[in-house]
């Protein structure tokens, strides 16, 4: 019986470290977030004017990778660019065209599986 108990508490512990490494591998994958502009010098921002150009950036720090990103606005409407391919350490950026004000939520899928998730907001 005890060492069934160990078995047990072997494969628990394993399969709970199995799970982990994913995530935590996924998160340092990519890079991603929204700024207050276009240009590869825009720094990540949580707040962007009205009427400031927005962008959604996007990095593969893994390999190359095909990506898509989405954007729901604060009026429920979600919207998708088209799947496009990330070559590693390239930074790429989709422009958001929202002036509406509230809270705009982005996120970003490699292979059908949400990588990424960045909240901002333009305030009224």
């Amino acid at each position: 019986m005890k060492g069934l108990k160990t078995l047990t508490a072997v494969l628990l512990g394993s399969a709970l470290l199995a799970g982990a490494v994913p995530a935590s591998a996924g998160a340092a994958a990519y890079k991603h977030y929204v700024a207050c502009g276009v240009s590869q010098n825009a720094k990540p921002s949580h707040s962007c004017p009205k009427k400031s150009k927005k962008g959604a950036f996007f990095k593969s720090l893994v390999g190359d990778v095909f990506y898509s990103v989405c954007v729901k606005f604060p009026t429920g409407k979600n919207l998708c660019a088209p799947r496009q391919e990330a070559i590693q350490g390239t930074l790429y950026v989709n422009k958001i065209t929202s002036n509406i004000p509230g809270k705009h939520k982005v996120s970003w899928f490699v292979e059908g599986k949400r990588v990424g998730l960045f909240v901002f907001n333009v305030p009224g």
